[in-house]
């Protein structure tokens, strides 16, 4: 059955369509606050132009792309054009998600200051066009590289999956664009912008795992298809450009149409190789970094949530590390030893430093923040360390010039024969696991270290714990009262506010460019 409809192709049309009308309705909002509604058509020929020249190089681009349904690229030439187009496709979508989180918070007033600056000056109403066609026709090209990333994929319709999300997904842009400036809607863009921020970073990941593996079967990796085209025998190529294990009997992404809408969306794959699954969780590391840094204060002033965090995670992490310890005792290789051990001890030390039970020790207070800092950085080695072996154990695994025991890290609850089954064609047990293991140690133990690092900087000198103050106001509700109190306070409270929205219905139109203006 063809696929005409691509939820990637939705999603986008419908934020950029969002995106473009808040741009708009900002300009359009101040024009009118100020007065000079005479200006009005000079947006409007912005826009227009934008949308113009948008849709031109979107047809010139799926020219280049298909001509009559004949590809014009063949073979290697193929693989590399659509690896490439992948990767710029998710380098855009990268860079306009990090964009909006980070100039988000001041664009109204930044887009503002521009007009204003240039509003009673020569050629004010030029500018005001140009302005307004740039940002409008950045939201276009934006949808263009997308689009195409999403119809490069066959498995998921191609191209006749994305007409119809398109005009969808900017119908129902312009529809909560306009009931937002006319006070009919209320929505958190903040919200919203963050939700589908979060599907677009998975459809970029699955985006830069399919421009690797384009990459790979053009032999840019090493040897991954012989002189006619045929993929070579996964036992034949080197590590990374092996498969780790198929799903084709179940999950196929080809024929299955639920699988091959998570591989438009996702990036899923039925037979991945090891370096699509690599790229596609060191760009979810990345992403995470990033977010990490520029939600630091934010997260800086969640103390309580922080501790909170701490205190769940070590107690988590020294039964996991107590766990390996006990089996690495019982089977004795050196590195299930040295990364057990280290982990036991590490997580140990992190128990009586973390919580607040053995601050009654006086060692434990003086040393407490010096203590937690030091383990944050003891953290970041022993990820370092895994992040050896596990490599060092997937080159080795069908090697005969070196060799390390097997250890299988945070997958010991599976049975050892399983694991260390042989490999074949198809699958590669082992190493499917330890790249598993892996991502399982980089994110959890990289996260745990960062917690740990935030945890530190909010203990004093003494030892003790800058908890946020929890304020209770008992002039409203005191020690002696009962549920039914509860419920009437809170009933009350409502309908005063319902009271005050209801006086304020008459201001709808200014609450909705408020709303809007919020992004």
């Amino acid at each position: 059955m063809t696929q005409i409809f691509s939820p990637a192709a939705f999603f986008i049309v419908l934020r950029e369509t969002l995106e473009a009308c808040l741009v708009a309705g900002i300009v359009l909002a101040y024009l009118a606050r100020v007065g000079r509604e005479d200006l009005n058509k000079w947006v409007w020929w912005g826009i227009g132009l934008a949308v113009g020249a948008s849709v031109a190089i979107g047809i010139a681009l799926g020219v280049v792309f298909y001509t009559r349904d004949e590809k014009l690229f063949t073979g290697n030439a193929e693989y590399i054009f659509e690896g490439i187009v992948f990767l710029v496709a998710a380098g855009l979508m990268t860079w306009m998600i990090i964009w909006m989180m980070f100039a988000g918070k001041n664009f109204r007033t930044d887009l503002e200051g521009q007009v204003a600056s240039r509003l009673d000056k020569k050629g004010g109403k030029w500018y005001l066009m140009f302005m307004v066609f740039l940002q409008i026709f950045r939201e276009g090209i934006e949808t263009v590289i997308f689009l195409i990333g999403v119809g490069s994929e066959e498995a998921s319709g191609g191209w006749r999956a994305v007409p119809l999300p398109g005009v969808l997904g900017l119908i129902v842009g312009i529809l909560v664009a306009v009931l937002m400036f006319k006070g009919l809607l209320r929505l958190n863009v903040e919200a919203f912008f963050l939700a589908t921020s979060m599907i677009l970073v998975a459809f970029a990941a699955g985006l830069v795992s399919r421009a690797f593996h384009e990459l790979q079967e053009a032999n840019w990796f090493g040897p991954y298809k012989d002189e006619n085209g045929n993929s070579i025998d996964s036992l034949e190529r080197d590590w990374y450009n092996a498969t780790m294990w198929s799903t084709k009997g179940c999950c196929n992404d080809s024929s299955n149409e639920f699988f091959g809408m998570m591989r438009a969306l996702f990036g899923y794959q039925d037979t991945p190789t090891f370096l699509e699954w690599i790229t596609y969780f060191a760009y979810w590391a990345l992403i995470a970094g990033i977010l990490l840094y520029m939600y630091r204060a934010e997260i800086r002033s969640a103390k309580n949530k922080t501790a909170a965090f701490i205190k769940v995670s070590i107690g988590f992490m020294w039964f996991s590390a107590f766990v390996g310890f006990i089996w690495a005792c019982t089977n004795p290789r050196w590195n299930s030893l040295i990364i057990t051990t280290f982990m036991w001890v590490l997580s140990s030390f992190g128990v009586v430093f973390t919580y607040d039970f053995f601050l009654r020790f006086s060692f434990v207070a003086r040393f407490r923040r010096t203590a937690n800092v030091v383990m944050a950085w003891c953290w970041a080695f022993l990820l370092i360390l895994t992040f050896s072996f596990t490599i060092a154990q997937m080159v080795c695994e069908n090697s005969t010039s070196c060799s390390t025991p097997y250890f299988h890290y945070w997958l010991l609850i599976f049975a050892e024969s399983w694991l260390t089954k042989p490999q074949t064609s198809t699958y590669y047990i082992s190493l499917a696991c330890l790249s598993i293991a892996l991502t399982i140690s980089i994110f959890y133990c990289g996260f745990h270290g960062y917690w740990t690092y935030e945890y530190a900087q909010h203990i004093n000198g003494e030892g003790n714990y800058d908890y946020d103050e929890v304020v209770v106001d008992t002039a409203v509700l005191g020690p002696g009262d009962d549920y039914g109190d509860v419920e009437k306070a809170i009933n009350h409270e409502i309908d005063e506010k319902g009271e005050a929205v209801a006086s304020s219905g008459s201001d709808s139109n200014e609450v909705g460019q408020v709303a809007a203006a919020e992004v």
